[in-house]
């Protein structure tokens, strides 16, 4: 009977191995997760011990069947049939000791661990991440270029997995030498975890020390981790610390991020260090800058033509800078060639495909060729800001409002220290006239950097339409001042104060300019004084020359009093706009 073979099992000590076996396996894997990272064990060791354990038990309750442990050493257990009527089996004093303190560390640890549940970490608490710039601990601040292309590389490297959300390189390198704790800046950011990092050599080897700090609920280390590496395996090592960090903080990888987090990509040397150089020269957004970098990504082709990072590199700084800068006049025909040969080389670079779909947004409007670059560029980096700024706009095209702010939301949740991104914001609630919105906004973006341009025009455009026009004009004057450029802004608020002669001053200068932007301008100025022929007029200029914002005319209040003048309307209906 089941009550005879319970017997039958304390009889056996069955019962006190078992007890003894699991408080000490319990104590073991205790043990093992405890030190293996500051130890720097094998980090497949826990799971070895595990399994090493498990496969014990059985064996253990086998033996336990079989032997006894008694004063005269291991003894084969008698079986029930050769003991003795009355016979009571003796259990010696150290196996009721050890029984005994096994069921007390037993109660012990699982009392820790569901009292302590809430400390700690579990899948879900870590979704959001910030990389700090990387401490140069060489003694050498010439090699500091380096050590802001590692920092920026991992920031990418992370950026790609989706279960997270990934500071960009922008708003992390703010926090260079801030003084801040860990904790401070996570709340500044508003992320759950730091990386903190460290380079102390770069030679043939590279020595690198990362740690995570989360700061739930208290600043705490996650883990920490040594690596020395040959040069030559560096883009290896980001995949390995990607991959490290994210199994710690319990982020669950698709198979197809496992398989990209574990390729292993042979770069030379020499190559990653001149296209480091080129970053950091480029970055700078000056002629001189734009000619060195020029020169080591040529260095770096020169080298490795077939490697594809050069050319990525090349796309993406000239992309920016003709979005942002007028360092380079041919800079966006340049980005496409670049990003072209970027992803002949390799299809899955997600920002290559930003570059072209940037270009068939704004200048060629092939809507559903942009919509499936920038698809393919958010599902490769979920983290790309700039992907997701660029998809907003693409949304709003298509008339879908609610998709768009959302879309720039992300930019800001993923770039918030960027004014740029929060301007935006503020940018198309002032263009669909949700001026309290687009107040607050351009606040935001001047609080981070009080002296921006467009962040003081957006707030100019949103005094003005809310009708209050002596600080839209001060707004605009004081942007102006700054960095000429956008004058029919200024234009525009005299128009709305009634001061028209100023508003057609403005609007005669431009005429003089009579670039592609002015034709932008024009168009606006005219709309809002009531003078229709001249601002389609200049909405078909606009047209024909191309200007980036034409495709979104149809949500800008100034034309208001043009939605239905046929004339507007037909101009719209040529562009074949996304539903």
């Amino acid at each position: 009977s089941l009550n005879q073979f319970w017997q039958e099992l304390k009889r056996r000590r069955v019962i006190h191995v078992i007890t003894v076996y699991a408080s000490a396996a319990f104590v073991i894997i205790e043990l093992v997760n405890n030190l293996a990272e500051p130890l720097n064990l094998p980090a497949t060791l826990p799971t070895i011990v595990v399994i090493v354990l498990a496969v014990g038990f059985p064996l253990a309750i086998v033996l336990s069947w079989l032997y006894d442990l008694t004063s005269g050493g291991v003894e084969r257990t008698k079986p029930l049939s050769e003991i003795k009527e009355g016979e009571k089996p003796v259990v010696p004093n150290a196996w009721k000791i050890a029984t005994y303190v096994s069921f007390v560390v037993i109660a012990g640890l699982v009392t820790l661990n569901i009292a302590g549940g809430g400390k700690q970490l579990r899948a879900g608490d870590i979704q959001s991440i910030v990389v700090l710039p990387f401490e140069n601990y060489t003694g050498a601040d010439t090699l500091e270029y380096f050590v802001e292309g590692m920092h920026s590389a991992l920031i990418t490297d992370m950026g790609q997995l989706s279960e997270w959300r990934v500071i960009s390189h922008t708003s992390s390198k703010v926090f260079k030498d801030a003084g801040m704790s860990a904790s401070e800046i996570a709340s500044k950011l508003n992320v759950d975890a730091v990386v903190e990092a460290s380079v102390m050599c770069l030679g043939d080897n590279i020595c690198f020390q990362a740690k995570v700090i989360g700061s739930f609920p208290d600043e705490k280390q996650l883990w920490i981790g040594n690596y020395e590496e040959e040069r030559s395996e560096l883009i290896n090592l980001y995949n390995l610390i990607t991959k490290k960090i994210a199994n710690e903080v319990k982020i669950k990888l698709t198979s197809r991020e496992e398989k990209k987090l574990t390729q292993i990509r042979q770069h030379n040397p020499d190559l990653i260090e001149a296209i480091y150089k080129g970053k950091f020269y480029m970055d700078q957004l000056t002629p001189e800058g734009f000619k060195m970098g020029q020169k080591f990504y040529n260095d770096a082709i020169a080298i490795d033509p077939s490697n594809p990072l050069p050319y990525l590199g090349l796309a993406v700084a000239y992309s920016t800078a003709g979005h942002v800068s007028a360092v380079v006049p041919d800079a966006q025909d340049r980005s496409i060639a670049y990003a072209h040969q970027a992803l002949a080389l390799d299809s899955n670079l997600a920002e290559a495909y930003v570059v072209l779909a940037a270009r068939l947004l704004y200048t060629d409007w092939d809507f559903a060729a942009s919509e499936r670059y920038l698809k393919r560029a958010m599902d490769l980096n979920p983290n790309l800001a700039i992907a997701h700024y660029h998809f907003g706009w693409f949304m709003m095209a298509g008339n879908n409002v609610d998709e768009a702010i959302a879309e720039f939301k992300r930019t800001i949740e993923i770039d918030p220290i960027n004014p740029f991104y929060t301007y935006n914001l503020g940018g198309l609630y002032a263009w669909i006239g949700r001026y309290e919105e687009a107040l607050t906004e351009a606040r935001k973006s001047l609080e981070l950097n009080p002296n921006y341009p467009p962040g003081l025009h957006v707030l100019g455009k949103a005094y003005a339409g809310l009708g209050r026009y002596d600080e839209a004009i001060e707004a605009h004057k004081k942007g102006l001042a700054i960095s000429p450029g956008g004058e029919h802004r200024l234009g525009i608020a005299y128009a709305l104060s009634g001061q028209r002669d100023k508003a057609l001053e403005i609007a005669a200068g431009l005429e003089k300019i009579n670039n592609k932007w002015a034709t932008w301008g024009l168009s606006e100025i005219y709309a809002v004084l009531g003078e229709n022929d001249k601002a389609i007029y200049w909405i078909e200029e606009a047209f024909k020359r191309r200007l980036d914002f034409v495709p979104w005319f149809n949500y800008n209040t100034y034309f208001e009093p043009l939605y239905d003048d046929p004339r507007f309307q037909e101009i719209i209906q040529r562009l074949n706009l996304p539903e």
